[in-house]
């Protein structure tokens, strides 16, 4: 899913600076060598989860954009991935329909 995910916003955004972490570890690193323009976030990570991921991220990164990406939809998944300092929650079942303008938005504000 992840590369299909990756060529996907290739194709649809202009220029985008891409950087895939399997850890949020990894992420972390990624994002102090060159702060992206913004951070999608899986829900379910190995180690910490997209919660804590979003949280730290945030932390370190005020404004850098983020959205939480989950296959489970809930309003207590959204409403914790918000309090995080997430800007967005998207189930992955919406991914085609409601990640590509909530990314657009979200950099052209930044």
């Amino acid at each position: 899913m992840r590369a299909a995910l990756r060529d996907w916003l290739l194709t649809s955004l202009p220029q985008p600076k891409l950087r895939e972490a399997r850890s949020m570890e990894e992420a972390l690193r990624f994002a102090e060598q060159a702060i992206p323009d913004f951070a999608l976030i899986n829900l379910e990570l190995p180690g910490l989860n997209g919660i804590e991921a979003a949280r730290e991220l945030r932390k370190r990164h005020r404004d850098l954009p983020l959205v939480v990406m989950s296959i489970h939809d809930s309003e207590a998944l959204r409403l914790a991935a918000l309090e995080a300092g997430a800007d967005a929650f998207v189930c992955k079942r919406e991914l085609t329909m409601s990640l590509l303008p909530i990314v657009q938005r979200l950099m052209q504000k930044n």
